[in-house]
């Protein structure tokens, strides 16, 4: 966005005029009343941090700007991603909805990587989806492990992508992930998205340590998962967390059986029928 911004001018006049803000307001501290007019008819550019000055005082985010701009919509983009952020779980039809999104925003966007890498994750979940081929996920998902961890810095999109693929590996590794990924989120702890992504990460460890037999583990996990979940307020998220609960006590010899109704209410609750149903699936399995 640095040093051209042409179009975005119309967008703050219609943002300011809304609010019932003068030019001169909103231009205070950062552009004479003459600059700030030329560039909100669109005949001049302006930086980067007078940008951010303009929006601060207009009292929105970017984020906000953005999606005003392109028509209160996110651009398509951004909408894969969010969309991937909110997987909830492995339903084949959701998965190739957003594999087609996918594949048309990356016939006019070739060199995406990070889309790339969300198309790649799906292939992978599809697969198992479908033909429940643990291996070939695997093998599919497997260059996006590899790539992001040559990065230096991971930000949010690539962790909620290593989330995604955490299931597909066997348990040392993804524990090595976990620690991996663990060190790249604490840069993160007050950023909006991240809770959500502890308690996947969380969620998804606990089965695989349920996999593998290590209840007591499984439960330390769960139990972590379920204080994160109660802090966010994510009820659909925690009648999940109850069901491992429940299915991790059973095995100790406990009383497992009140956390797994109790998980199963809520998601009743909630109407999350899907949901319930892959739950069932889980406390039969396991």
């Amino acid at each position: 966005m640095n040093g051209n911004v042409k179009g975005y001018g119309e967008i703050i006049k219609q943002i300011r005029i809304s609010k019932g803000y003068t030019q001169k307001h909103v231009a205070a501290h950062f552009l004479t009343q003459g600059a700030y007019s030329k560039f909100e008819n669109n005949n001049t550019d302006i930086n980067f941090s007078t940008m951010h000055g303009i929006i601060n005082q207009l009292g929105i985010t970017f984020e906000e700007f953005f999606y005003i701009q392109n028509g209160y919509q996110y651009s398509k983009r951004d909408d894969i991603i969010i969309q991937f952020f909110r997987i909830p779980y492995n339903n084949e039809i959701v998965l190739s909805r957003l594999k087609e999104k996918c594949r048309l925003y990356l016939k006019e966007a070739k060199e995406d990587q990070q889309i790339i890498h969300i198309s790649t994750i799906l292939d992978g979940l599809i697969i198992l989806a479908k033909a429940g081929d643990l291996e070939q996920a695997r093998t599919i998902v497997e260059p996006v492990w590899q790539d992001l961890s040559k990065y230096n810095q991971l930000f949010v999109a690539d962790l909620y992508m290593l989330n995604a693929i955490l299931f597909l590996f066997p348990l040392p590794t993804v524990l090595q992930i976990k620690q991996f990924a663990l060190r790249h989120i604490a840069l993160y702890k007050n950023f909006r998205h991240v809770s959500r992504l502890k308690i996947n990460i969380s969620m998804n460890i606990t089965l695989l340590l349920i996999q593998d037999k290590k209840y007591s583990k499984a439960q330390k996990e769960i139990s972590n998962a379920i204080s994160l979940c109660k802090k966010e307020n994510d009820f659909i998220l925690l009648g999940i967390c109850y069901v491992r609960k429940g299915i991790c006590l059973n095995h100790l010899g406990q009383a497992g059986g009140k956390w797994i109704r109790k998980g199963k209410n809520i998601l009743i609750a909630l109407e999350q029928f899907m949901l319930l149903q892959l739950v069932e699936q889980e406390i039969k399995q396991y």
